[in-house]
C-alpha cells in the first residue's frame, strides 16, 4: 500500500509555472500510520490510513495529516465524532520504505489491530450506498481544499494486504528506535513521531501571534517547520498563501530546506530563508564568504528604527531604484541626521556609522540597517505568516525588515537559556517590539532529541531557575567524553581531528560536526592533514567521511549524532553569556566529546569531575 501511495502521489496533476520544475516523487514522505474505529454496526470495522497528502484513489484512501480527522492519530484520542478509537499504527520508515511499526491500542487489545474484509481497506461508499455515515464524513472533508483530482489508473495490481497479528515494537521502542537513528544533513518530517504536545503546537490557530519556549531538544524546529506546513498545506481549510519560515543561519537553511517537500508542500507557498540571506536578498548582494554576523555585534539605541522609517519614508522616490536609490539615502541620511536632543547612545551609534554608502556595504555589521532602509524606499514581497526559528537573536534592524514583509502573524521559537544576544532577557522584551499583536505563549519542555547525560551536562550552565527539561525518550546515553589536550601535550586541533574520525567509525551512517569559535584553527589542521572541503562548512577526511566544522552561531537550530565542542572557556569571552556554549553542547544527540587546554568553566569542570574519575584523558 505504501508502493502505491508514493505512486499515486507522484501522479497527481501539478501546473507547470516557467522556471519551476514539477515535482518529483522521490519529493514524497512514505505513509504516517493508519487507524481504525469501530463501524456503525457491532463488530464492523473502519480503516484509514494518515500521510502526508490525501489520496483517494482505487483501494487506497489516506487522509491527509492536516486534515481535522487527524487528530485522532496526533492527540491520541480515545473516540471523534461518536466513534470508539480501537487501535493506531505508527511506522517507522528509511527513506520511502516501511521498516517497522508500533500498534498503540486505545480500546480493548484483539487478536488483530486491522481485520482482513472486502470493506476494510477500501473507499467508503455514500449514505445511499449503504455506507459508513461517519467515514464518509471523514472522507468528504479529507481533502476540502483541494481541487478534485482526476482518477488515475493503477499502473499494476495492488498485491493483498498482509497485516501481522502484533506489533513489531511498543510505542516507546518505535519512538526511541526513529530518534536514535543516524541524522542526515537535511531535516525530514517526523510525522509518525510527532508527540500530542507538539501537535498542538503546530496546528495552533493562526488568529493569534505564537511564542513557543522549549529547552534544548524539545523539538522546535520540527514544530517550526511542521507549523509552517501545516498553514500552506492545500488540504487544510483556511490555508494561507505563503508563509515565511526564518532560521538563524544559511546552514539552518540548508538543513530544514528539504522538509517542507516532505511533508507535501510546493515550494512556492513557503519561502525558507536564513537571517544573512534574506537580507542580501533584499539589498541584492550576491552570495559571498562572509560568515553570518555575531550576534550582538551592533547595539541599536532606542529610538533609531524610529528615525530611519520617518527618513525613509520622506524620500521614497519613483525615478531611481535599488541600490542606486539606497546609496543616495544612505549618503543623505548620514550627513544631514539632526542629534540635537538625542540621547548620548543615539549620538554615539550615529557617529559610528560608515560615512559614506560605499564604506557602508563592506561591512557585514551595517547590512540589517542597509536592508531596513531598502525595504522602506522599496517595499517587496508579503507574506501571510512569518515563522522564526531561534527568535531570541534577532536584533532591532531585523525585526523592522520582518514587520514591512508580514501581513499577519507571528510564529516565533526559541530558547531564552540559548540566547547569544545580551539585548533581551525574555520573550517579552521581543514582542514588546511588535505592538499591537495579540500573542499566545506556550512552553514545551519534554525532551525529544539529546540524551539525558548531554542534557544534564550542559545545563550545569542554566540557573537554576531556569528549571530542568524533562527525561529524553532516549534515556541515559553516553557521558560526555572530556579531553585535556594540555595535559598529554598535544594541541586540541589534532586530538578534535581524531576524535572526529573515533566517531564517524562508531556512527557510519550519522553525522558529526565540530564546534568552536575558532573553526579556523580546525580548518588550518583539517588542511595540513590532508582533508579537503566539500562545502562552505563540510570537510571530508582521506577516506571520505564528511564532518561540519561550524561556527557557535552557525550550528544554531542544528542537530548531529555526535559533536566536539574545543574550549568551552572561548565561549563566553566574546559575548558575556552561557548562551553560545549551552547551545552548542546541546547540538549532540547521541555523544559530545569536549576538547580544552585552558581551564573549564567553573560548572562544566564541576560536572567533568564527576564523570571522568579515573578517565587519564580528563581535566
Amino acid at each position: 500500500m505504501n508502493d502505491h501511495y508514493l505512486e499515486l502521489v507522484g501522479k497527481q496533476e501539478r501546473p507547470r509555472v516557467a522556471g519551476l520544475r514539477q515535482r518529483k516523487r522521490t519529493d514524497f514522505t512514505p505513509l504516517t500510520g493508519r487507524i481504525s474505529i469501530e463501524g456503525d454496526e457491532p463488530g464492523k470495522v473502519e480503516n484509514y490510513y494518515i500521510g502526508p497528502m490525501h489520496i483517494d484513489q482505487g483501494d487506497l484512501f489516506v487522509i491527509s495529516w492536516t486534515a481535522p480527522a487527524a487528530e485522532i492519530f496526533f492527540r491520541h484520542l480515545k473516540s471523534w465524532q461518536s466513534k470508539n478509537v480501537r487501535v493506531q499504527r505508527r511506522f517507522v520508515q528509511k527513506i520511502r520504505r516501511l521498516s517497522n511499526y508500533a500498534d498503540l491500542w486505545i480500546g480493548p487489545r484483539e487478536s488483530q489491530a486491522f481485520p482482513q474484509s472486502s470493506d476494510a481497506e477500501r473507499p467508503p461508499q455514500s449514505k445511499s450506498q449503504g455506507g459508513s455515515r461517519w467515514l464518509a464524513g471523514v472522507k468528504a472533508n479529507a481533502g476540502s481544499a483541494r481541487t478534485p483530482s482526476k482518477r488515475m489508473p493503477l499502473a499494476e495490481p495492488v498485491e493483498p494486504i498482509v497485516t501481522a497479528l502484533a506489533a513489531a515494537t511498543t510505542m516507546e521502542e518505535l519512538l526511541r528506535e526513529t530518534l536514535s537513528a543516524p541524522r542526515s544533513l537535511g531535516l525530514s518530517s517526523v510525522l509518525a513521531t510527532l508527540q500530542p504536545e507538539q501537535y498542538d503546537l503546530v496546528t495552533r490557530t493562526t488568529e493569534k501571534s505564537l511564542v513557543v519556549q522549549g529547552h534544548a531538544g524539545t523539538g522546535k524546529t520540527i514544530i517550526a517547520t511542521h507549523r509552517a506546513a501545516w498553514m500552506v498545506h492545500e488540504d487544510r481549510e483556511g490555508s494561507l498563501g505563503q508563509v515565511l519560515l526564518l532560521g538563524p543561519t544559511p546552514a539552518w537553511e540548508a538543513h530544514v530546506s528539504t522538509a517542507s517537500t516532505d511533508l507535501g508542500i510546493d515550494k512556492r507557498r513557503i519561502l525558507v530563508s536564513s537571517v544573512h540571506g534574506l537580507i542580501l536578498e533584499v539589498l541584492g548582494f550576491e552570495p559571498d564568504a562572509y560568515r553570518p554576523r555575531p550576534v550582538d555585534s551592533v547595539r541599536v539605541p532606542e529610538g533609531a528604527d524610529d528615525v530611519v522609517r520617518a527618513a525613509a519614508l520622506k524620500s521614497r522616490r519613483s525615478d531611481i531604484k535599488g541600490l542606486e536609490a539606497l546609496g543616495a539615502f544612505y549618503d543623505g541620511f548620514v550627513t544631514t541626521m539632526h542629534l540635537e536632543g538625542r540621547s548620548a547612545k543615539f549620538r554615539a551609534w550615529a557617529g559610528d556609522l560608515p560615512a559614506t554608502f560605499k564604506s557602508a556595504r563592506k561591512d557585514p555589521l551595517m547590512w540589517p540597517l542597509l536592508a531596513y532602509m531598502q525595504v522602506l524606499l522599496e517595499p517587496g514581497e508579503v507574506f501571510e505568516h512569518v515563522v522564526v526559528d531561534e527568535a531570541q537573536d534577532l536584533n532591532l534592524f531585523e525585526w523592522r525588515i520582518l514587520e514591512e514583509m508580514n501581513a499577519g502573524n507571528w510564529t516565533l521559537v526559541g530558547d531564552m537559556q540559548q540566547r547569544h544576544s545580551l539585548q533581551v532577557k525574555t520573550w517579552s522584551d521581543i514582542t514588546t517590539r511588535i505592538p499591537g499583536t495579540q500573542w499566545d505563549v506556550s512552553t514545551i519542555n519534554t525532551g525529544y532529541r539529546t540524551s539525558q547525560a548531554i542534557a544534564d551536562f550542559a545545563a550545569a550552565l542554566l540557573p537554576k531557575a531556569s528549571g530542568f527539561r524533562k527525561a529524553s525518550p532516549l534515556g541515559r546515553g553516553i557521558p560526555p567524553r572530556i579531553i585535556n589536550a594540555a595535559a598529554i601535550r598535544r594541541t586540541v586541533e589534532s586530538i578534535t581531528l581524531e576524535q572526529c574520525q573515533r566517531l564517524a567509525q562508531t556512527r557510519p551512517d550519522g553525522t558529526v560536526a565540530v564546534i568552536t569559535p575558532n573553526i579556523d584553527g580546525v580548518v588550518r589542521e583539517a588542511r595540513l592533514s590532508g582533508w579537503m572541503p566539500k562545502d562552505k562548512w563540510t570537510w571530508a577526511d582521506n577516506a571520505d567521511r564528511t564532518y561540519s566544522f561550524l561556527t557557535p552561531e552557525e550550528a544554531r537550530g542544528l542537530e548531529f549524532d555526535a559533536v566536539v565542542v574545543i574550549e568551552p572557556s572561548t565561549f563566553r569571552a566574546k559575548s558575556g553569556s552561557d548562551g553560545r556554549l549551552y547551545t552548542s553542547l546541546t547540538r549532540a544527540n547521541l555523544e559530545l566529546v569536549v576538547v580544552h587546554s585552558r581551564q573549564l568553566p567553573i560548572a562544566l569542570a564541576r560536572e567533568a569531575q564527576r564523570i571522568t574519575l579515573g578517565n587519564p584523558f580528563a581535566s
